[in-house]
């Protein structure tokens, strides 16, 4: 979704998207903190079952023109247990205006199936808290090839 937003009788485009409208390129909200999140969602895609994946990676940056002050980083949803945070330089900073900081996830599947959930961002941005999707699907490990061909 896009809309035009009106700011001081100058129109500027923002594009919509689960975790809020963001807005173009260059452009600072001066009187707050605003958090964008890239990518706005993981998918893990097939993993293996008790096998840890590769990390991924989100960027949080503070696209507005206040410190954004992250005081959390916490995951939640029905398979919140199969997903780890490895690295997170996030929680308990403080992040000027147009900087950002990292967050690493993983996921090791405990059963076959879909696994969802969500980690969630605790800030002083309005509208906090964030929350960006996690997926993946457990495989088993006869799933792979090669296959054995007894």
């Amino acid at each position: 979704m896009i809309i035009v937003l009106a700011v001081s009788g100058v129109a500027f485009l923002a594009h919509g998207g689960a975790n809020g409208f963001r807005p173009p390129p260059g452009f600072q909200y001066a009187a707050t903190s605003f958090v964008s999140l890239v990518p706005d969602h993981l998918d893990f895609g097939d993993q293996v079952i008790g096998r840890r994946s590769k990390t991924k990676r989100i960027t949080v940056t503070n696209s507005g023109g206040k410190s954004l002050y992250i005081s959390s980083v916490t995951g939640d949803g029905d398979n919140w247990s199969d997903f780890s945070v490895i690295n997170d330089t996030c929680t308990g900073a403080t992040i000027a205006p147009n900087t950002a900081c990292i967050i690493d996830v993983s996921v090791t599947p405990s059963f076959t199936d879909e696994r969802n959930a969500s980690l969630k961002l605790e800030d002083n941005a309005p509208d906090s808290p964030q929350a960006l999707r996690l997926t993946g699907n457990g495989i088993n490990s006869d799933d792979i090839p090669p296959f054995d061909s007894r």
